[in-house]
């Protein structure tokens, strides 16, 4: 018979299988971000972010990456620079991070978001356990990296460097696992390729139509990836409880505005009076306090209310969340659950979790879409729900607020609403007819399970398939002495289902009789400067061109004498990471040198802003003159010296020899005195 120590042990070796497959799930380490944050410094940056508030939104994601993960930052135009160095998030990287924040600037002549994206995922080859690869891009253009003569030559340039990132590079890096994120800082930009960009890799799209919605779309992505527990803020009062051990409070403020944080005992603090338990940290626009063991109950923060402030908190008990896409298709529903975890163990204590009220809220900007009680399963201790409807198109969020009275926790995600099927309406600045690109947008989507209705004012047309899931539309018939709404119908089957979609209507405005087009969304181009190059497709019939995105007019400016190429990027696959180049654009040669046509010179005075290393030109040239002089001056002192001894040695000679006269004559004079 077994003892019962014998009994013990094999007991503890027929249950350990069991309770390592339970608790294998809650134990494992969650994946800690790289981030490579990728930020355009093109000239056109100076009209839409004015004030330069990327550099504030920077120092954000500087001062909110956690301390173990990794993170890097490169600035792009016509050229790639690696502003701040890959490398582990630390004090000291973080206080090199800042100072080469400050530097961020809108100097570039052109827009190179490939070579961008290229350098910035260096690594892509190399695995990385542990650790997900993101990229944020902050970019207000479309891809503009050639300097051509013809505008044909500029498009058929700027197509193939677009066809190469969707084509090849975008999917190398997903199927490397990186995901990136686009957030556009202007409504001109080519939201088709940076949508597609992130749609493909499972990322975040975002438009900043004020430079003001920076830092809170930068807050939205940052979220997908680092998500924190919460607890509501209402009216700028929030309720800490015991359990938490830390909490920090993300405040938005105007330049100059006074921040303080009121505790439930009634005692204010601010970053004038400092004490040990808080730590105050910001700048001009946001303020970041850390309160450690916070007294428990209801605190107040001093300032006017701004809708993206929130407090994070550090707790034992943690409010974990199924998660959501970043990517939600119109007529999908999705589901959500959520639970709490104490010290790494699911909290199944139904006396507890009975007492908590569970909702989810559903909004896009300020405005409420949908709410949705979270009841809590029978058969589980999880409240879950699902998300039925979304009504409209773009970036939204879905809050979770678990409510006990003394005890509250929040979560947010942020996510994307698309149509399974985009339309994109394209008209061309270089004369060539305007047209529709239909795309597919769901990954399932097949091309031969859809059909379109399309019509324009009524009159049906007719979609050309161009492979890779993309349709074209002629719009070149239509009579355009008239506007002309364009409507379109999608109907197939999805996931063994069936689908119909009405896209939302384009309008096609009337062309005034001798001029283009007009195009009320772009600003007015100067009748002396050529228009933009329009993106065609350039490629043989075997291969098929991704769409083309509308092409701003560019706003009014001096012709800026074009730029050499860029280096090349780095061979696919090549793993060493690329070298730290100078911040400032490189000086073009004139362009009469490449025999490319001149303008008329402009022989008005060079304002600071034409080229500022013009300056370092000039210093450079006058240094040159100065060492020129100096050798001119130290050859003419050696010739002027060699000279004087070439004349003293003919002196001495002279010298030598009237002497030997003289002696000859006194021995002469010797002898007479002797006879």
């Amino acid at each position: 018979m077994f003892g019962y120590k014998a009994f013990c042990r094999l007991l503890m070796l027929l249950l350990l299988p069991a309770l390592l497959t339970v608790s294998a799930p809650l134990l494992a380490a969650t994946p800690q971000p790289d981030v490579r944050l990728v930020v355009d410094i093109s000239g056109s940056m100076r009209r839409t972010d004015p004030n330069n508030l990327r550099i504030p939104a920077t120092n954000l994601l500087i001062d909110l990456l956690p301390a173990d993960s990794r993170a890097g930052i490169w600035t792009f135009g016509a050229y790639v620079n690696m502003l701040v160095p890959h490398g582990a998030v630390d004090e000291a990287w973080r206080t090199n991070a800042r100072q080469q924040a400050a530097k961020i600037n809108s100097v570039a002549l052109f827009t190179d978001i490939e070579n961008a994206i290229e350098r910035a995922s260096w690594d892509h080859a190399r695995p990385a356990p542990g650790r997900e690869r993101h990229i944020i891009l902050l970019s207000d253009g479309l891809v503009d990296i050639s300097e051509k003569p013809t505008a044909a030559a500029r498009a058929e340039e700027n197509q193939k460097s677009r066809d190469h990132l969707l084509r090849t590079l975008v999917p190398r890096l997903a199927d490397a696992g990186f995901v990136i994120h686009t957030l556009a800082l202007s409504d001109e930009a080519d939201h088709d390729l940076m949508a597609t960009m992130a749609q493909r890799t499972g990322g975040l799209h975002a438009i900043a139509y004020d430079a003001d919605d920076l830092m809170p779309l930068l807050l939205q992505i940052l979220n997908r990836f680092m998500p924190s527990e919460e607890v509501p803020l209402l009216g700028n009062r929030f309720l800490i409880d015991s359990a938490i051990d830390e909490f920090t409070a993300l405040v938005f403020h105007a330049p100059a505005a006074t921040v303080a944080l009121h505790a439930p005992s009634g005692q204010r603090h601010s970053r004038e009076e400092p004490v040990r338990h808080i730590r105050w940290h910001g700048n001009e626009r946001y303020t970041l306090i850390t309160v450690s063991r916070p007294e428990a109950g209801e605190w107040r923060i001093e300032t006017p209310e701004h809708p993206d402030n929130r407090v994070t908190v550090v707790s034992d008990i943690r409010l974990q969340s199924s998660g959501f896409p970043s990517t939600v298709y119109r007529g999908f529903p999705q589901q959500l659950e959520v639970w709490f975890t104490e010290e790494g163990q699911v909290v199944g204590r139904r006396e507890f979790l009975g007492l908590l009220e569970s909702k989810a809220h559903h909004s896009k900007g300020g405005q409420v879409l949908g709410e949705y009680a979270m009841p809590l399963a029978a058969n589980r201790p999880r409240y879950a729900t699902s998300i039925t409807e979304f009504p409209q198109l773009g970036e939204q969020t879905l809050k979770v607020e678990v409510d006990g009275r003394t005890f509250r926790r929040q979560l947010v995600h942020s996510f994307n609403v698309q149509d399974v099927v985009a339309a994109t309406l394209q008209q061309p600045e270089d004369g060539s007819p305007p047209r529709v690109i239909l795309r597919t947008q769901h990954p399932e989507l097949r091309p031969s399970d859809i059909r379109f209705t399309i019509t324009a004012n009524g009159q049906p047309l007719t979609p050309e398939y161009r492979g890779d899931g993309e349709w074209k539309v002629d719009l070149g018939g239509l009579d355009r002495s008239q506007a002309q709404t364009l409507e379109v119908e999608v109907q197939g089957q999805l996931q063994n289902r069936a689908i119909q979609v009405d896209l939302p209507n384009m309008l096609l405005p009337p062309r005034i009789a001798g001029t283009q087009a007009s195009r009320p969304d772009l600003m007015d181009s100067p009748a002396d400067e050529p228009p933009p190059p329009a993106f065609v497709p350039t490629l043989p019939p075997a291969q098929q061109a991704v769409p083309a995105p509308i092409v701003p007019v560019p706003p009014a400016a001096q012709p800026a004498a074009p730029v050499p190429a860029p280096a090349p990027a780095p061979a696919p696959g090549v793993p060493a990471e690329p070298a730290v180049a100078p911040e400032a654009e490189a000086v073009a040669p004139p362009a009469s040198s490449r025999g490319i046509e001149l303008p008329s010179l402009d022989l008005s005075p060079i304002e600071s802003w034409d080229d500022p290393r013009m300056l370092w030109i000039y210093i450079a040239l006058g240094v040159a003159n100065i060492l020129l002089f100096l050798i001119a001056f130290l050859m003419y002192r050696r010739f002027v010296n060699k000279r004087k001894a070439r004349e003293q040695a003919q002196n001495m000679e002279a010298v030598d020899l009237e002497l030997e006269d003289l002696d000859d004559g006194l021995d002469f004079d010797d002898q007479d005195d002797r006879r």
